[in-house]
């Protein structure tokens, strides 16, 4: 069974737009991964104090409701609150 190609620039856009909506005070940056996937940085002080644990739980929640089946173009989940930062 082939992989699955995806167009990088929509889902990204798709991706950055509704986590921005849903944390406004953050920043966002993604990456195109291997055939088009997407990886996604976030930093927010959202995520303070949380674990590693809810803040995917957090971002999976945001990319799920908005991208639907899209979201499995999602391939990697970088997220941090402002108190990780140096």
């Amino acid at each position: 069974m082939p992989a699955v190609q995806y167009d990088y620039d929509t889902l990204a856009e798709k991706a950055r737009s509704a986590l921005k909506e849903a944390f406004p005070e953050s920043a966002i940056e993604t990456e195109e991964g291997y055939l088009g996937r997407v990886h996604v940085r976030i930093v927010s002080p959202a995520f303070n104090g949380r674990s590693e644990r809810e803040k995917q739980h957090m971002v999976w929640e945001v990319l799920e409701a908005e991208m639907g089946e899209a979201a499995q173009a999602v391939t990697l989940v970088l997220a941090y609150g402002m108190d990780e930062l140096p």
